[in-house]
């Protein structure tokens, strides 16, 4: 029995004991092995952020200039862009509708643009959808 384990031992492939891929060999350390990094691995989350928030006013920006972006607080919430891929807040606030959830928090917090309108009667939802109006207002 004990040779029947050994052998069914000896026979199990190792793979967890060696790198699902191979290191690759490093010029710049002097020949030493080094493994493949990741395109992100190396940039700090911070970093990361930063690039993922500048990627996205430069696509609010090209749908605002394409007539399909048209917040009502400034600067421009994201909420719309990220949910939606489109922004009619501004529209919607001047016919009395609810705003999206970023746009009624910036509102709360002084940043609407939007004549006449009084940020404590803007209508926002946290789970708001164009073409929804729930009438909550916040």
């Amino acid at each position: 029995m004990k040779n029947v384990v050994v052998l069914l031992l000896a026979s199990v492939p190792w793979t967890a004991c060696r790198p699902a891929h191979a290191p690759e060999v490093s010029p710049a350390t002097g020949g030493e092995t080094t493994e493949p990094a990741s395109a992100t691995s190396n940039i700090l989350p911070a970093a990361r952020l930063e690039e993922l928030r500048a990627a996205l006013a430069d696509v609010t920006a090209e749908l605002n200039q394409g007539g399909e972006y048209n917040c009502c607080v400034h600067p421009p919430c994201t909420w719309c862009a990220l949910h939606e891929g489109t922004c009619t807040c501004f529209d919607n606030l001047q016919q009395g509708a609810e705003v999206c959830p970023g746009c009624g928090l910036g509102w709360h917090n002084g940043q609407g643009i939007v004549e006449g309108i009084d940020a404590a009667d803007v209508k926002w939802n946290i789970t708001h959808e164009h073409g929804e109006s729930r009438g909550h207002g916040h």
